[in-house]
């Protein structure tokens, strides 16, 4: 069986709107310096959520008792078959600068406002088809680290304050947090 991995979709509540929690990725890790959400592979005999909620505590140094679970996700297929199981959840801090980051994983985090989502374009990208010339200069450094994989398939990607987010945590937030038309206006999790 392919090893599972579940992730944290977690939604704060600031005292102007809602937004995304997002890490980026300790130079320590595979993948350094990329925007992800808090994760991992699951152990044996726990679920998803459990794996999801375990691995955010040990990244962002939170009790669980600060992450109030709202429902586990449709999983996406990764290229090589893992399954990814995302779980959204409402997370309750009052200020991301207290968080006790793990520094063997996670390098910063910091907000993404849903509703600077809704009024900024998300590009899409068909790696195969697209030349590097037409790529954004931060996804092109990022691919570079991906060998043959470097020209398959397709990427969403867009850039927030620096920070570039594409792949699979841009494909989690076009799926699941922008996929009801009414996610702009609501509060998801009340």
């Amino acid at each position: 069986m392919m090893d599972r991995y579940a992730v944290l979709l977690p939604w704060v509540k600031t005292e102007d709107e809602d937004a995304l929690l997002l890490e980026v990725r300790s130079l320590k890790v595979k993948q350094p310096g990329e925007v992800c959400f808090p994760g991992g592979k699951t152990e044996p005999g726990e679920t998803i959520t459990e794996a999801a909620v375990r691995e955010t505590c040990e990244e962002l140094g939170l009790k669980p008792r600060d992450i109030e679970v709202i429902s586990e996700l449709e999983p996406l297929i990764m290229g090589d078959g893992r399954e990814v199981h995302p779980v959204t959840a409402r997370v309750h801090i009052d200020d991301i600068d207290a968080l006790r980051l793990s520094g063997d994983e996670v390098a910063e985090v910091f907000l993404l406002p849903v509703k600077w989502l809704c009024e900024h374009e998300i590009k899409h990208f068909d790696l195969g088809e697209t030349s590097d010339e037409d790529l954004p200069a931060k996804l092109l450094g990022y691919l570079s680290r991906y060998g043959s994989f470097r020209r398959t398939g397709e990427t969403h990607y867009f850039e927030y304050k620096g920070h570039a987010i594409w792949g699979l945590t841009a494909r989690i937030i076009i799926r699941y947090a922008m996929s009801d038309p009414g996610v702009c206006q609501t509060d998801p999790g009340n």
